[in-house]
């Protein structure tokens, strides 16, 4: 009887030996995987806010350019019709000063 229980004893330490060994192969290829795709994720994730900083950044500078295209126009329109006016023979200020 102690051969028998000796050689299933046997038996069951490589049958636990086998499961420790793909288990542990399972663990480190789960690992690489997901390093991996961890990764790649992590460089999407970069592309994706250093995509979003450069919008960020070029609709500032946008909205900065066409604040003083308006400042520029209006600058503009005002010089143009001032020399429209002073053209025409008239002064800016005309009338009588009253005290």
């Amino acid at each position: 009887m102690a051969i028998t229980s000796a050689i299933s004893d046997f038996i069951k330490s490589i049958y636990e030996l086998l499961i420790s060994i793909i288990s542990t192969a399972y663990a480190v290829v789960s690992s690489a995987v997901n390093a991996i795709l961890g990764f790649i994720t992590g460089i999407f994730t970069l592309v994706g806010d250093v995509v979003k900083g450069m919008v960020d950044v070029a609709g500032g500078v946008g909205k900065f350019v066409a604040g003083n295209a308006v400042l520029i126009t209006i600058g503009a329109l005002a010089a143009f019709a001032y020399v429209r006016f002073t053209v025409q023979g008239r002064q800016l200020a005309e009338g009588k000063k009253t005290q």
